[in-house]
């Protein structure tokens, strides 16, 4: 349920501070939030609440006739108490800027609007995009789906991560694609999430389409291995323990291996 929205103006001291309706953009904000169909009113003692933290910078340029806004906005939402069911955490944050003509005698109460319709317009887009992350940590799969099928950007990435949190093990055919992305956080995400479903094709694709010789990356698949287990894991660590031309890879791969054989050799004491 939706409860507190807080503004504040953070423009720097001796910056160009605009004046702001902070009353109407509170109600337009929750208007907005309210209008995702992702909260409701709060009801006293109902559940957690999402409580929102907005914070504005301001700047105007003006030269002659003409005008230009700037304007930042950063977004904070988090839901009290942050361990019920639920709860949520964002922050997100962007800018944009908006040209004005200045009419004869001054430009206060067009400028005022500018601003107000900028800061507006640049929240929006901010909430829509919260509402679009929600929706992959406790919305319909389809919505983590179809944000996977993008071409790319922070929401397909958190959708990744969705995966393994939600534990969708029916999209790591899909995961297993991109641990071959030329992009590494994407490359990242999908193997953070092959880990959380414990797939352990995972170790097939690492071992057949990582090269040996990239060491930033061997460092990370060493242990995405050890802690995915094995024969197959401990083979590939044996390989690299035995073969591998650098001194500290070497050594990375046999502490691995002896972890990878020691928590296996636990796990099967403890059956």
């Amino acid at each position: 349920m939706l409860g507190e929205i807080v503004l504040r103006d953070v423009t720097p001291a001796g910056g160009d501070r605009q004046p702001l309706d902070t009353a109407f953009l509170e109600r337009a904000l929750r208007e907005h939030l309210l209008g995702t169909a992702l909260f409701s009113f709060a009801d006293a003692g109902a559940g957690p609440v999402a409580g929102l933290r907005v914070q504005i910078a301001t700047e105007a340029v003006e030269v002659g006739t003409k005008g230009e806004a700037h304007a930042r906005v950063a977004l904070r939402l988090e839901t009290r108490p942050d361990d019920a069911p639920g709860a949520v955490s964002f922050d997100l944050a962007g800018a944009g800027t908006e040209p004005y003509a200045i009419p004869r005698g001054g430009s206060p109460a067009v400028r005022a609007a500018v601003f107000r319709g900028l800061v507006l317009r640049i929240a929006g887009d901010l909430i829509e995009d919260l509402a679009a992350r929600r929706r992959l940590a406790d919305g319909p799969v389809a919505a983590v789906e179809a944000a996977l099928q993008t071409d790319g950007g922070p929401l397909r990435e958190e959708a990744i991560r969705a995966v393994g949190e939600r534990r969708l093990a029916a999209e790591a055919p899909l995961l297993l694609k991109l641990l071959g992305d030329p992009d590494e956080p994407t490359r990242d995400a999908a193997l953070g999430s092959l880990i959380a479903l414990g797939d352990r094709r995972a170790v097939t694709e690492l071992a057949r389409t990582r090269s040996l010789r990239d060491r930033h990356e061997m460092r990370k698949i060493i242990e995405a291995i050890a802690i995915l287990g094995g024969q197959e894991a401990d083979d590939y660590l044996s390989f690299v323990a035995a073969t591998h031309d650098d001194d500290d890879i070497r050594a990375a791969a046999a502490a691995a291996r002896a972890r990878l054989q020691r928590r296996e050799a636990e796990a099967g004491t403890a059956k």
